[in-house]
């Protein structure tokens, strides 16, 4: 197995929420009220590492992959920051061009796009060496025992916590955020298993499905995470304005 990511834009979001365990009896009002439980979780402390394995089929052969280090730098209070990090070449970025179908847009449209999810997600680019051009990052989520929500929407406002998954939701169950440029994101939960019928890596597992549908993507028709009540975010699936899927595997340290 490869220790890599799948897209320079959209893998930020995929390979950042981190592990938790346990179950909760709270049903709090509001979807997005912060989610108490445990907060000294294994695959949160400080230095751990974590793994992301997308399933690239024979779009990317593996010598142009982007490389990709995830580590958690801090901790506090359930309060998680990952130093995130995404390693690629221009090889990488003309597939890419390909995959997603921006190849007959202007050159001036391509870095406008750049730059609008490098500021959705908090991040940087440096592109002063094209053989090794990197994408930083320093999100924040809280995980705890009893769910996972991130502060990417509210741009690291603590405040203002958009809920991932708790794990006492049902399918069906949706909420919204509104961030502050007036964009909605939705999320809902579609699917719990009840038997292990999700594969990571050797083991398979009961998950949860969220699905998050954002207004005016220019991109992305949708985006499904999946989290285990132990684990956390064990998958994100990625499905373009044409329906394809880009499934990419979240291995935990503990696992």
């Amino acid at each position: 197995m490869k220790r890599i990511l799948t897209t320079a834009f959209v893998s930020l979001a995929a390979s950042v929420l981190i592990g938790s365990c346990g179950l909760t009896e709270s049903d709090p009002a509001d979807p997005n009220d912060p989610v108490g439980g445990n907060t000294e979780l294994e695959d949160t402390e400080p230095g751990a590492r974590h793994s992301a394995y997308p399933e690239l089929g024979d779009w990317l052969p593996d010598e142009m992959t982007p490389r990709d280090s995830i580590i958690i730098k801090s901790r506090n209070n359930g309060v998680v920051v990952v130093d995130f990090n995404v390693t690629f070449d221009t090889a990488f970025t003309l597939r890419l061009d390909t995959l997603l179908g921006t190849t007959i847009l202007p050159v001036d449209a391509k870095k406008s796009l750049i730059d609008t999810y490098l500021a959705q997600y908090g991040a940087t680019l440096d592109t002063t060496n094209k053989d090794r051009m990197i994408i930083h990052a320093e999100p924040k989520f809280r995980v705890s025992s009893e769910g996972i929500q991130d502060f990417v929407a509210s741009k690291g406002d603590e405040s203002k916590p958009f809920t991932i998954i708790k794990y006492n939701m049902n399918v069906g169950d949706s909420w919204s955020f509104t961030r502050s440029d007036g964009v909605k994101i939705t999320r809902k939960v579609v699917y719990h298993s009840t038997d292990d019928d999700y594969e990571v890596i050797f083991w398979r597992l009961k998950v949860f499905k969220t699905e998050q549908v954002q207004e005016n993507d220019p991109l992305l028709s949708k985006i499904i995470w999946v989290t285990n009540h132990k684990y956390g975010l064990v998958g994100v699936h990625i499905f373009d304005k044409a329906g394809k899927e880009i499934p990419i595997t979240i291995a935990p340290p503990s696992l």
